[in-house]
C-alpha cells in the first residue's frame, strides 16, 4: 500500500467516487424499471392484458426481454405494480359511500324517503371516479380491464343494488330473485359506465353530466320496478 493510499485526502476522494458510481447504478436502475411500467401501462391499455406481450414490453422499454425478469417476476407482477397505487385510490374512492350510511337520521335506508340523498351519493361516486380518470388516464383504461380492480367496483355496485332491493324482495321465496338480479343489475350499470369512459370524452363537464345522468337513470328504473308480492 503506498503513502497516497493513506493520504485523507485520496480517501476521501476515492470514497466520493465510489459513492457517485453507486449512486448513478441506482439511478440506471430506477430509469429502467420505469421504462418498463411505462412500456407496459402503454402495453395493457393498448391491447388489454391478456393479448399484451413481455417482447413487445421490452422492445417498448428499448431493453431485452430477459432484462425485465431481473426487475419484475412475471406480466402479473408488472400488472400489479402498476396498479397498486390505483388500487388504494380505488378502496378510498368507494370509502363511505354506501347507501346504508345516506340517511340523515337514525334508521334503516327508505327508497322512497331517502331517493335524493341516494341520488347525491351517486354524483359523489361519478365525481370521484372522474377523477381518477383525468388525474391518470392510462391506468384507469387498465383498471376497467382489470379483473380484480373492476370486480371491486362491480362488488359496490352490487351491495348497492342489494340494498335497494331489499325493501321489495323481503320475502323468502324472493331471495333467490334478489340475488339473480342484483349481479345482473350491477354488471349491466358497470358495463354502461365502463362504455362512457372509453368513449375517451375529453370534456371533463360533459363527462360528469352523461355519467351522472347515466347512474341516476339507473337507479331510477331499480327504484320504480316493482318487486316482491307485487309480481304476481
Amino acid at each position: 500500500m503506498g503513502q497516497a493510499d493513506n493520504d485523507p485526502l485520496f480517501l476521501c476522494y476515492n470514497y466520493l467516487i465510489n459513492k457517485g458510481s453507486l449512486i448513478m447504478a441506482q439511478k440506471l436502475k430506477d430509469d429502467i424499471r420505469q421504462a418498463i411500467l411505462a412500456a407496459a401501462t402503454e402495453e395493457f391499455q393498448n391491447k388489454g392484458y391478456e393479448d399484451a406481450s413481455m417482447r413487445s414490453i421490452a422492445e417498448k422499454a428499448n431493453i431485452t426481454v430477459g432484462n425485465i425478469y431481473r426487475y419484475f417476476d412475471n406480466k402479473e407482477d408488472l400488472k400489479k405494480q402498476i396498479l397498486a397505487q390505483t388500487n388504494d385510490d380505488i378502496v378510498n374512492l368507494l370509502k363511505g359511500l354506501r347507501v346504508e350510511s345516506v340517511t340523515k337520521e337514525a334508521r334503516v335506508f327508505d327508497v322512497v324517503r331517502d331517493n335524493e340523498d341516494l341520488m347525491t351519493m351517486m354524483d359523489v361516486f361519478a365525481e370521484r371516479m372522474i377523477g381518477l380518470y383525468f388525474s391518470n388516464r392510462s391506468q384507469f383504461n387498465i383498471i376497467l380491464n382489470s379483473e380484480d380492480l373492476s370486480r371491486i367496483i362491480r362488488e359496490w355496485f352490487a351491495n348497492t343494488m342489494d340494498t335497494l332491493m331489499s325493501q321489495k324482495y323481503s320475502y323468502l321465496d324472493q331471495r333467490q330473485m334478489r340475488t339473480i338480479l342484483k349481479d345482473a343489475y350491477s354488471s349491466a350499470i358497470f358495463s354502461g359506465m365502463k362504455d362512457i369512459f372509453l368513449r375517451q370524452i375529453e370534456d371533463k363537464k360533459i363527462l360528469s353530466d352523461v355519467l351522472k345522468s347515466y347512474l341516476r337513470h339507473f337507479i331510477m328504473m331499480v327504484n320504480e320496478e316493482k318487486g316482491g308480492r307485487d309480481l304476481y
